[in-house]
């Protein structure tokens, strides 16, 4: 595409962009929401100013207040513009923001008498920035390693705990910002005194008005008409009952006056010099207290947004958006901002504020209010702590009544436990409490789920080593004696007793055949912990007392590694062992039973006697005998290879031959171990097709081949012998089918 064509395709794409924006129907909801997010980031910077510069640098308080709404202004324009949510809006955190007020004031409490003023407004100011510029790197290396979806893992009601708690957070700080008063139950007889009376129920009754409208109607039209409506009805209650401003002030209706004149001044050099940073390294630990404590609000946070707005959101990019955010933002000594789940809420999925405008337009609120003192404290303190109330009891609504008739009644129960102890202990332990009960109900829950993904037995399932007629009657005979389990998951101590417990159930069952060998299979076993160690320990003890012998497959090297380091199997271990796979174990097992079979011998018999299992008539043997040709192989040597063609099949009169998927063994997969009496490569001989597989000798071994010449030779000359010898192949292929059939049901119970 030529440039001109680009520029054209750019200018048009914004043209379109601009248009979608200022469409009424989207510009409303964004200048709503954004104006009202500017005007409650503009009282969080006076909150949090307040909070930190105060004390012995109360004289500093209103440039804690421009470092605030540096924050607000700097972090709001880069998460708007680079989150992966359009709408999203930060806030300067209360979490993080305690925390750094108690670090500055354990440093100005320290260095009180021993430095001037000046020294403690810049201690702290580099400590404020250290903390900043240190959160917002691990932020952003956070996402930058895409480790943000850790969060995943939280259960659904831990989350759902966590919005409850936040909506009772939220309201309580409506409650606060209402009556001026922190709001406890323990103050309701003061909260409803007459001159308290009048300052929080207006603020309560617009918020559950606004509550309810948009629980029954959806509108962007509603929170901004809402709004202007609440404030005509304040100033017109004003004027009719003769009230001014400052008296509405004085009697709590109105925020309080901001300072006169620009709140910003920019940092100075000297501040470094002036900055007692032994003091700032004292306080290490609690900076990365500081620091762990963002990472998890703001994942959290994130979540909550992306649950409350219904729109995926990509957490690593969030970190990353809020790492860059702090970054500049401690550049000019600002405190940590981040998403702020019910400011985000409150213009995304109340306000249908959809767009990146938002964010920005909540800056330049920040801006006016930086440069040009406070015109937005007249704003009435019923509607914006309404908002807080609407918002607030919006989540409790969802999370204490809708969601009993969506979650089960352990999840709603976690919820509300959850809710109530950040209500009574706080935010971070009710959030790690709601966490550890999860945990404990996972444990309980994860421990009654089935450990064996398949139960089979030496009846349904054989290995694949070749096995004659009689031997495979035999195996089905005493099939009983292997018991076989196919583990999957993770095992630990609860899994390890259920398996236990399955066992030894199985082992006192009252059978014709008495269990001797117990298999278990690590395919599917994801890990496995010491308390499952020392399970499988007391299962060996249980096999030693019960006399079977426990074998371990398909062990990872991991799970392979800690079974040695524990000492579990011992060198020569007469009661467990290990093979590399189900099918080996499966195999040795089934050599230990036909072992104890006086007709086993059989294998060292003249090819004659070893087929007497597949043909009716003995005579037919010796006569369809001298249709094939003998081939002595040693150990080692290749029988036919992958892609050559099938000119024969085979029949092994002594020794021992294994069918591989690939010629190179290193890499194959062994599909059958083929003994005496056998037929090799029979399918592919009848399909008239190349060998699909590679067949190599284990020993060495005599082998008789019946060509395709020879076969058209015995169809000519001994049709009967012919027919004989066709039925004997059918016969094969019906019992390796029927054997197929019994494992594929077995694996589907």
């Amino acid at each position: 595409m030529p440039p001109t064509a680009q520029v054209r395709w750019s200018r048009q794409s914004f043209r379109a962009l601009m248009r979608q924006e200022l469409h009424p129907s989207r510009l409303v909801p964004s200048l709503t929401a954004g104006i009202i997010a500017g005007i409650f980031l503009v009282v969080y910077a006076v909150s949090f100013g307040a909070l930190i510069f105060s004390g012995e640098l109360t004289p500093f308080v209103s440039a804690g207040i421009g470092l605030v709404l540096f924050t607000a202004i700097t972090v709001s324009i880069i998460v708007a513009l680079g989150s992966s949510l359009p709408g999203v809006l930060i806030i300067p955190q209360d979490g993080p923001g305690v925390i750094l007020s108690l670090l500055i004031s354990a440093m100005v409490t320290k260095l009180s008498g021993s430095a001037t003023p000046a020294e403690l407004f810049a201690t702290a100011v580099m400590a404020i920035a250290t903390t900043s510029l240190l959160t917002g790197a691990v932020c952003y290396l956070l996402g930058a390693y895409r480790l943000g979806n850790l969060t995943r893992f939280a259960p659904y009601s831990v989350i759902g705990g966590f919005l409850s708690g936040t909506g009772y957070l939220i309201a309580q700080s409506g409650f606060s910002l209402l009556s001026d008063r922190f709001f406890s139950l323990s103050e309701l007889d003061i909260l409803l005194q007459p001159q308290f009376l009048i300052r929080w129920v207006p603020g309560v009754v617009f918020g559950l008005i606004l509550l309810w409208v948009l629980r029954h109607h959806s509108s962007v039209f509603i929170v901004p008409g809402m709004v202007l409506a609440g404030s005509l009805i304040f100033y017109a209650a004003l004027f009719l009952t003769q009230m001014n401003i400052a008296e509405a002030r004085e009697l709590g209706l109105l925020l309080p006056e901001f300072p006169k004149g620009a709140l910003w001044q920019h940092l100075k050099p000297d501040l470094l010099l002036q900055a007692h940073w032994q003091s700032i390294w004292e306080q290490l630990p609690r900076i990365v207290s500081i620091v762990l404590v963002t990472v998890m609000m703001l994942l959290l946070n994130s979540t909550g947004i992306e649950l409350a707005s219904g729109r995926d959101i990509d957490l690593n990019q969030e970190l990353r958006a809020a790492g860059l955010g702090n970054i500049v933002a401690g550049l000019g000594g600002g405190i940590i901002g981040f998403h702020g789940l019910g400011l985000s809420t409150l213009c995304s999925a109340k306000i249908g504020a959809k767009s990146r405008i938002v964010g920005i337009l909540a800056a330049l609120v920040c801006v006016l209010v930086l440069f040009a003192g406070g015109f937005v404290s007249l704003l009435p303190k019923a509607v914006l702590g309404g908002m807080l109330i609407f918002l607030g009891f919006g989540f409790l609504v969802e999370w204490m009544y809708d969601a009993w008739f969506k979650l089960s009644k352990s999840e709603y129960a976690l919820v509300q436990i959850i809710l109530l102890a950040i209500a009574l202990v706080g935010f971070l332990k009710g959030v790690g409490l709601g966490l550890a009960i999860a945990m404990v109900l996972f444990v309980v829950s994860y421990s009654r789920t089935r450990v064996a993904k398949h139960i089979l037995s030496g009846v349904n399932y054989r290995s694949r080593a070749g096995r004659s007629p009689t031997e495979q009657r035999t195996l089905r005979q005493e099939g009983e004696q292997l018991y076989i389990l196919d583990l999957q998951g993770f095992l630990f101590f609860g899994t390890a007793t259920t398996l236990i417990n399955q066992i030894q159930q199985r082992v006192q069952t009252e059978k014709s055949v008495p269990i001797k060998f117990v298999v278990l299979n690590f395919q599917a076993v994801t890990g496995l912990d010491s308390s499952g160690i020392l399970g499988f320990e007391k299962l060996k003890q249980v096999a030693q007392r019960e006399s079977f012998n426990l074998l371990f497959t398909h062990l990872s090297p991991e799970i392979a590694e800690q079974i040695q380091r524990s000492g579990l199997i011992k060198e020569d271990d007469p009661i467990c062992l290990i093979f590399p796979d189900l099918d080996r174990g499966v195999e040795w097992c089934e050599n230990q039973i036909l072992e104890s079979i006086s007709w086993r011998r059989k294998k060292s018999l003249p090819l004659v006697l070893q087929l007497e299992s597949w043909f009716l008539h003995a005579p037919q043997i010796v006569e369809i005998a001298t249709y094939l040709e003998e081939i002595d192989l040693a150990a080692g040597n290749t029988l036919f290879c992958e892609g050559e063609a099938a000119i024969a099949l085979y029949i092994i009169e002594f020794g021992q031959v294994t069918v591989w998927s690939q010629a190179n063994q290193a890499t194959a997969k062994r599909l059958q171990t083929l003994g005496a009496g056998s037929f090799v490569g029979e399918m592919d001989f009848f399909s008239n097709t190349a060998h699909q597989t590679t067949a190599i000798a284990d020993m060495p071994s005599t082998i008789h081949q019946l060509t395709r010449t020879a076969l058209v030779n015995m169809q000519t000359e001994n049709p009967q012998g012919a027919i004989a010898f066709q039925q004997a192949i059918n016969q094969l292929m019906a019992e390796r089918l029927s054997h197929a059939y019994q494992e594929i049901n077995q694996l589907l119970d």
